[in-house]
C-alpha cells in the first residue's frame, strides 16, 4: 500500500529539499498520519504508466504499447495483500487504524509480491516481464534478497534469448520504468517542492551520473527542465479516504496533475 496525501494535507516545513527523491518518499513513508488516502499499488502503477505514456522520446526513446503496458501493470501482485488491507481498515475495529506502508513489507513478502506481478507481465509480453523482472532485481539487491535475484537471473535469460533483437532498448526501458514508478510515489505523497530524478533507474548503478530532470510542483502544475512530457497532459489516480468521517461522506479523493 501507497500512503497517499493531497497538495493540501501534505506540509513539506523544514524538509531537506536537497535530499534525494526515494529517501523524501520513504521518510514521508515511515510516518503515515491520519487523515491520509490509501493507494493500492497496482493503482500507483497505473499512474506510472500514464507518466510513460505522456513521456517524450528524447527522455528514454520511443516505448513500444507493450512496454508501456508493462509499467502499467508492473505492480498487479501486491492486489491481495492490499485488498486484504483496505477490507482490514474498514472494519469497525480498525476505522481508525494507522494503514501499513508498502516500505513496512518483509523482503518475504516484497519477494512474492514481486514475482507474482512479473508473473503477471511476462503473459503478456516476453520483453515486458524482462524489463520488470529486472527493475525488481534492481530493488532487490538494496535488501539483498539473494534468492529472489537468483530466480530472476535464470528467468532473464530465458527471456533475454527471445529478445535478443531488442539489444539496448531492453536498457532504456528498465530506466524509463524505474524513472516513472519514482516520479509516481512522489507525486503521491503530495510534495509541494521540487526535486530532481535521475534520467536513469534510480536503485541502478547508472543513476549517481545520469542526466537529471528536475521538477517544479505548483498546485497541481508540474514544470520539468529540461521537458521531457508533453506540454498539457493531464493524469489522474483515484485513492481512498482514511479513515471516512462517518456515513455519507465521501470514500474516494481524485488526484490530479497537468504538466505545464
Amino acid at each position: 500500500m501507497v500512503i497517499g496525501w493531497s497538495n493540501q494535507q501534505r506540509d513539506d516545513a523544514g524538509r531537506d529539499g536537497a535530499a534525494s527523491p526515494w529517501k523524501r518518499i520513504e521518510e514521508a513513508q515511515q510516518e503515515p498520519r491520519l487523515p491520509c488516502l490509501l493507494v493500492p499499488q497496482p493503482a500507483h502503477a497505473v499512474l506510472a504508466g500514464d507518466l510513460a505514456d505522456a513521456l517524450l522520446d528524447k527522455a528514454f526513446g520511443p516505448l513500444p504499447p507493450e512496454i508501456k503496458q508493462a509499467i502499467l501493470m508492473h505492480d498487479t501482485g501486491w492486489a491481495m495483500t492490499d485488498a486484504a488491507q483496505i477490507q482490514h481498515l474498514r472494519s469497525e475495529t480498525a476505522r481508525a487504524a494507522k494503514p501499513v506502508s508498502f516500505v513496512a513489507n518483509s523482503p518475504q513478502e516484497s519477494a512474492e509480491a514481486w514475482t507474482a506481478s512479473i508473473n503477471s507481465v511476462e503473459r503478456m509480453s516476453p520483453a515486458g516481464g524482462l524489463i520488470v523482472s529486472l527493475h525488481f532485481t534492481l530493488l532487490a539487491r538494496q535488501t539483498e534478497q539473494r534468492s529472489f535475484i537468483a530466480a530472476e537471473r535464470s528467468r532473464q535469460r530465458r527471456l533475454k534469448a527471445k529478445c535478443r533483437d531488442k539489444g539496448m532498448e531492453v536498457a532504456r526501458w528498465v530506466a524509463a520504468l524505474g524513472f516513472c514508478d519514482l516520479l509516481s510515489l512522489y507525486l503521491l505523497c503530495g510534495f509541494q517542492n521540487g526535486a530532481e530524478f535521475p534520467l536513469a533507474h534510480p536503485s541502478s548503478p547508472e543513476a549517481a551520473g545520469a542526466p537529471r530532470a528536475a521538477l517544479k510542483v505548483e498546485d497541481d502544475l508540474l514544470y520539468f527542465t529540461p521537458q521531457i512530457f508533453h506540454a498539457g497532459a493531464r493524469i489522474e489516480l483515484d485513492a481512498l479516504r482514511h479513515p471516512i468521517s462517518g456515513a455519507g461522506s465521501p470514500r474516494t479523493e481524485r488526484l490530479s496533475w497537468q504538466i505545464a
